[in-house]
C-alpha cells in the first residue's frame, strides 16, 4: 500500500513538472522593476511580441542571443541600411518609438523601460524611460528616440562603436484619467532629453 502512494506521488509530480512550462531568463528590466510599462521589454519571448516592426528593411530588425543580450537571453538587434526602421509600442496612449539605421552592422537594444513618475496635472503624466543601447557598427548610422512624435535623443548620428550604455531620461505624456485615455494632443513635448549615463559591460 505504501509502496502504491510513494508511485502515485511520483507520477503526480512528474505529470505537474511535465505541465508545467520552462521559465526564460527573466531580464533585468523585468526583474528590477516591476512597474515597467512596458511589454517584453528585454525580448526575452525570442521574438518582438508587444511591438509593432515598421520602416524600411524590416527583415533586418531581430531578436538574437549573444551579443546583442545585455541581460537575460536575448535582445534587439537592429541593422536596416537606408531609410530608418522603427521599433514601437503605445504605452498609456503615448506613442514610445525607436527610429534607427545602421550601415554595415547593427544596434544592439536590451532592457527598455518606462515607469510612470508622478501627475503633471489633468491627463498629464511623468514617465522614467531607460534602455541599454550598443553600436556593433561603423558608420554611417542614427539612432533616436521619439515620444508622441518628438526627437528627446539620445539622437546619435554617426556614431562610432560603444559597448552596452545605459540611456535615461525623463518625458511628459499622457496618463489613463477616468478609465479613458486624455489625449494631449501632438504638441506634446518631452521634459528632458534621453542622456547617456554610464558604460556598462
Amino acid at each position: 500500500m505504501k509502496l502504491r502512494k510513494a508511485t502515485l506521488l511520483i507520477l503526480f509530480a512528474a505529470l505537474v513538472a511535465m505541465a508545467t512550462p520552462a521559465l526564460a531568463a527573466v531580464d533585468d528590466c523585468n526583474a528590477l522593476d516591476p512597474n515597467n510599462l512596458v511589454q517584453n521589454c528585454g525580448f526575452e519571448t525570442g521574438n518582438f511580441n508587444s511591438w509593432t516592426v515598421s520602416g524600411n528593411d524590416v527583415p533586418y530588425v531581430n531578436v538574437l542571443g549573444s551579443p546583442y543580450n545585455y541581460s537575460g537571453n536575448f535582445g534587439a538587434s537592429l541593422g536596416p541600411v537606408g531609410p530608418d526602421a522603427y521599433l514601437s509600442q503605445f504605452i498609456w496612449g503615448n506613442d514610445f518609438r525607436f527610429a534607427f539605421a545602421q550601415n554595415p552592422s547593427f544596434w544592439g537594444l536590451d532592457s527598455v523601460r518606462v515607469d510612470f513618475f508622478g501627475s503633471c496635472g489633468a491627463g498629464c503624466g511623468i514617465y522614467y524611460v531607460d534602455f541599454e543601447l550598443a553600436n556593433f557598427g561603423g558608420t554611417p548610422n542614427d539612432f533616436t528616440l521619439l515620444w508622441n512624435g518628438a526627437d528627446v535623443g539620445p539622437s546619435l548620428f554617426n556614431s562610432g562603436t560603444f559597448p552596452y550604455t545605459e540611456f535615461n531620461g525623463y518625458v511628459y505624456g499622457n496618463t489613463p484619467e477616468s478609465g479613458s485615455l486624455i489625449l494631449l494632443g501632438s504638441g506634446v513635448l518631452g521634459l528632458a532629453g534621453v542622456l547617456r549615463r554610464k558604460l556598462m559591460l
